[in-house]
């Protein structure tokens, strides 16, 4: 199994992967021999953790790009065509969030968050599916959310969005899956992202409440959820296709 885990250079691309989740997938999947790519419009962010995983032997390359921008994300996948011909895994994991009732959910703020959480997710594997059909057993991991699958108070779009991403996975590991490219959802509970975190700090989320969902009785850490993004990228899920891999501590059977 061990062996099934390893990259050996083949290229790996994460969006969202400066901080929090995605970094923590995109550091286990340096340790694991990928050439990392990672991808969001934080520049500093990037050439931080692009730094980090340099300087403990990975190798790393890095776009600014949002996500969801069409047009820039087709130029990237034409870049890291021209660079890489192919690329083994895509790791769709930028998002965002918004706290509001629906009723006072405004139209511009619905569209922003769809486009980071939902349209992106598509653009990004209508962009890389042809590179990832080159690989050899390629796969996909769309990061989605436990509010995919539950709903959660104050997070009308986030959850429609999450929720959105989990299905367009099983349908696309339908259409995909008999050419051989595994389409699979990761739903994290709650974690200790920087996101969380400021909400935390600014008193947004009460903590206690947020553990009291889990029945191990604390948050993630994103190692915890970048680790199973790793796994379900590597051969080692060979025959994982159109799951939903929900990665809570419980919350959801709670």
């Amino acid at each position: 199994m061990l062996a099934k885990l390893k990259f050996n250079g083949a290229p790996v691309l994460v969006t969202g992967g400066g901080q929090g989740i995605g970094k923590a997938a995109a550091d286990a999947l340096a340790e694991l021999g990928a050439h990392v790519i990672i991808a969001e419009r934080n520049e500093n962010t990037l050439e931080a953790a692009t730094a980090d995983i340099r300087s403990r032997g990975g190798t790393c390359d890095f776009y600014t790009l949002d996500v969801s921008d069409e047009q820039a994300v087709n130029r990237v996948a034409q870049d890291i065509e021209a660079k890489f011909g192919t690329l083994k895994a895509l790791v769709n994991n930028a998002g965002n969030n918004f706290r509001t009732p629906l009723h006072e959910l405004s139209t511009e703020k619905w569209q922003e968050i769809r486009g980071v959480n939902l349209d992106a997710v598509f653009y990004m594997c209508r962009a890389f599916i042809p590179l990832l059909l080159k690989a050899q057993n390629p796969s996909i991991v769309n990061v989605a959310s436990s509010f995919g699958v539950i709903g959660n108070p104050l997070m009308p779009v986030y959850c429609a969005t999450k929720g959105a991403v989990v299905n367009l996975s099983r349908q696309l590991a339908i259409d995909y899956g008999p050419k051989g490219l595994r389409v699979n959802s990761l739903c994290p509970g709650p974690t200790r992202s920087p996101r969380v975190q400021g909400y935390i700090d600014k008193g947004l989320t009460d903590p206690k409440k947020l553990e009291a969902q889990v029945m191990l009785n604390r948050l993630a850490t994103c190692d915890e959820i970048g680790d199973v993004a790793a796994f379900l990228a590597s051969d080692a899920a060979s025959f994982m296709n159109g799951s939903t891999v929900v990665v809570d501590g419980g919350q959801t059977i709670n």
